[in-house]
């Protein structure tokens, strides 16, 4: 009976601790779990950072990069066609839609120098869910499962699915790429690769 009560204390043990349950990095204060699920796939944290307005020293949001095979190569993160996702929780008090919406425009203008018509028209189709503002402790997912599309989910809630490698590229470059649009998302890029 003593073996019996032992055996059944440490599988509860073992479950309380199963991978993936426990969180693997806190950055400003938000935790980011080691790891998530896009669609069928398993993606790992790969790196975290904060995103900072540099001139006015503001913490903008905390973001974490998950990736179904981690790589600290920024073209790696862009183009290649795996499972990834991009978590971002919001650090400001509030961030205007209309602000939100240029942002996204300025950052895929930056990285996608030249997208095709069929790809400026899902760019706009992004822009244009970021309606409401993004309040402090609010969290955005842009999640890609290859085959299917970048899927939106914001506070929880899905707001579409958007098809195409090439746009999960676009997304992925605003804050991967060359060109990440200000000195803010530079240093957001090096934080995230320098956790990888």
């Amino acid at each position: 009976m003593k073996n019996t009560a032992r055996l059944i204390l440490i599988l509860i043990l073992a479950l309380t601790v199963y991978p993936g349950t426990s969180p693997a990095a806190e950055v400003a204060g938000v935790t980011f779990d080691d790891s998530m699920r896009v669609g069928d796939i398993t993606a790992t944290l790969s790196g975290t950072g904060v995103r900072t307005k540099t001139f006015l020293k503001v913490k903008v949001y905390a973001a974490g990069l998950y990736m179904e095979h981690p790589s600290a190569d920024p073209s790696v993160i862009m183009g290649s066609d795996q499972a990834r996702a991009m978590v971002m929780t919001f650090l400001y008090k509030k961030v205007e839609g209309e602000k939100l919406q240029e942002s996204w425009r300025d950052g895929f203008e930056a990285g996608t120098l030249q997208a095709s018509p069929d790809l400026k028209k899902r760019m706009k189709q992004f822009e244009s869910l970021f309606t409401e503002p993004a309040m402090k402790g609010d969290t955005y997912i842009f999640a890609y499962e290859p085959g299917k599309g970048t899927t939106v989910i914001l506070q929880g809630d899905v707001k579409a699915t958007i098809p195409g490698p090439d746009f999960a590229s676009s997304l992925m470059g605003i804050w991967f790429g060359e060109n990440p649009g200000d000195g803010g998302l530079k240093n957001l890029k090096k934080s995230i690769l320098k956790g990888m």
